[in-house]
């Protein structure tokens, strides 16, 4: 069989569009497949970049704003104690009678509880902020105008505390009311709050009644709110 020109021609054409075909099947839809995902990325890291640029654009108003709210939580937390010892309660209870005019021949302690624990780490993986709890039971006698000034001395204490419970009773005779309260004391502990043991000035080792040989010293802020 003789091919002749115009044969040629066809075949020719057929080849051409069968490699206009494979270009375009196999080189420029997978081109634009992949312009697309590209153009798709590129659009979802512009909007990150928007974002970003308008969190920076507010980044002082919101740092001031955090700094502020830090500065009213150690404002807060300032107020609480770093710890309770029996040897701390047993001093606060001396300045008790002596604000209060009051006699307290009873006094028991109770150990440290949780209240609130942070879901915040330090370096070392403990919380960074705790409050502790404890209660003081003690029994008392006093006036009218003692017990008075007895609520007066724990509401304005310069660690917080607070009366959970009391009772008392009044003697016509003698005018003097006499009962059993319940004092809650709450304590911090985080990177501003370091415990202390309490020192008695004029107490020497070996004292037999350290009870009746300090006279209870003014901390300096102990009624600042």
């Amino acid at each position: 069989m003789q091919i002749t020109q115009k044969h040629i021609q066809y075949i020719l054409l057929i080849l051409i569009v069968a490699i206009g075909f494979c270009a375009y099947q196999f080189g420029y839809v997978k081109y634009m497949e992949k312009a697309k995902a590209i153009k798709a990325e590129a659009d979802g890291i512009q909007a990150r970049i928007n974002e970003l640029n308008e969190k920076e654009s507010h980044r002082e108003e919101w740092t001031a704003v955090v700094e502020q709210s830090d500065n009213e939580i150690r404002k807060i937390l300032a107020k609480y104690g770093s710890g309770n010892t029996p040897e701390k309660s047993i001093m606060f209870i001396r300045k008790l009678e002596d604000a209060a005019e009051m006699t307290i021949p009873n006094l028991s302690f109770n150990s440290d509880s949780s209240i609130f624990v942070s879901s915040d780490a330090d370096e070392e993986g403990n919380p960074k902020v705790t409050m502790n709890t404890t209660s003081l039971g003690i029994a008392f006698s006093t006036t009218y105008d003692g017990l008075k000034k007895c609520m007066d001395y724990i509401n304005t204490y310069y660690e917080r505390m607070n009366v959970a419970n009391f009772t008392a009773n009044y003697n016509q005779e003698s005018g003097q009311i006499s009962g059993n309260m319940i004092i809650n004391l709450y304590s911090v502990q985080d990177a501003d709050h370091k415990y202390e043991e309490p020192t008695v000035a004029g107490i020497d080792l070996g004292t037999e009644n350290i009870f009746g040989t300090f006279s209870p010293q003014t901390v300096p802020g102990e009624y600042d709110e």
